[in-house]
């Protein structure tokens, strides 16, 4: 699907990550097993060293209703001026009810504000766009604000050496606004790639090899069982390589830039390898393709995009956004961020209150 928007614009961001860290080297050996050799392959390829971890007391609706505070305050905006609440997670605190709905009353919003949640993985921020986006254009809406995150820690034995580094948590606020301004879309999904990043028995259904011919998933072990998560590392990688980069050249014709018109090309933060891979088959100056938020966060999942835009701390600028994920979904985006577009840094959780 492809679209392009008229009356948009991103306002602001702000992120929130739990306040428990770990660093990587630290995990030698309890994780690795004092296997020195996996642990620097893993550093390499991924460009881990730091990731925030949720602990038990600590949900993706708590990060939320944090983020969403610090970006009130940050933009001076009331949120009395909210018209929607879009939530796009696969980690809710509940089945029942929303997320949104749950973060409705802890922002003591008014019954006007509509609230829904969005299930969707690492390129759930470009759903999320796409969603509210498309609500301003048909001037539904004047004000939306867009949370996205996940505390997929929650979801992976700490001890598993292939996983437990690589995911961190956190969740994203963001404030989306009416505007003159041009912006564009690509998404796109494949669902022959469900079985791929999956959780296979924590919900209302229970997979078996009738649903699934992917036969590693059911190769459970100490470390992994069926309420974890599985990832098929390989294929992903190969999928988001060749999606991605397919992704962004169609974009680009979309909009009808040439590279050098855009500023930035802004990549999920799933894999240093990946994204570098990415940025040499495409021929773009790697300072215009920032490629540094695993080191600290590790993969953010859907909150990737919206920290990597605040850890860059910039306005006034154009980029194309992309992502892939679990699904298999996703899609690229032209966005214009106006010489008004505020961020923060990436703030740590305080066990704020309700408001």
């Amino acid at each position: 699907m492809k679209a392009s928007f008229n009356k948009a614009k991103i306002a602001g961001i702000n992120v929130c990550v739990p306040n428990k860290c770990i660093n990587i080297d630290d995990c030698l050996e309890d994780v690795f097993q004092n296997d020195v050799k996996m642990l620097k392959r893993m550093k390499k390829i991924s460009g881990i060293q730091e990731r925030f971890i949720a602990d038990e007391n600590i949900s993706t609706t708590d990060l939320a209703y944090e983020a969403s505070i610090n970006l009130f305050k940050m933009l001076d905006f009331d949120k009395n001026e909210l018209d929607m609440v879009i939530f796009v997670t696969q980690t809710p605190d509940f089945f029942m009810p929303s997320c949104a709905n749950y973060l409705h009353k802890r922002l003591n919003l008014k019954p006007q504000t509509i609230a829904f949640d969005v299930n969707q993985a690492c390129s759930g921020y470009l759903y999320g766009l796409f969603i509210a986006f498309s609500f301003l254009e048909n001037q539904n809406a004047k004000n939306i604000l867009l949370i996205c995150g996940d505390t997929l820690s929650k979801t992976i034995n700490p001890l598993n050496a292939n996983l437990a580094p690589i995911f961190g948590d956190g969740v994203s606020a963001t404030l989306i606004s009416c505007a003159n301004e041009k912006s564009f879309f690509k998404l796109y999904s494949n669902g022959e790639g469900f079985d791929k990043l999956i959780i296979p028995n924590r919900a209302f259904a229970k997979l078996d090899e009738g649903k699934s011919s992917n036969k590693e998933i059911f190769q459970t072990n100490e470390h992994r069982n069926l309420n974890n998560l599985y990832m098929d590392g390989a294929e992903i990688f190969n999928q988001a390589l060749n999606l991605e980069n397919q992704s962004i050249k169609e974009m680009l014709d979309f909009c009808e830039k040439s590279k050098d018109e855009v500023d930035y090309f802004l990549l999920h933060q799933s894999n240093q390898f990946l994204v570098d891979s990415i940025i040499n088959d495409l021929g773009i100056d790697s300072s215009k393709a920032p490629n540094f938020l695993m080191s600290k966060y590790s993969n953010l999942s859907a909150c990737s995009l919206p920290a990597l835009l605040c850890t860059m701390q910039k306005n006034d600028f154009n980029a194309i956004l992309s992502a892939f994920g679990a699904g298999y979904a996703w899609g690229s985006a032209y966005i214009n961020f106006d010489k008004n577009f505020k961020t923060d840094t990436i703030s740590i959780y305080k066990g704020e209150k309700n408001d």
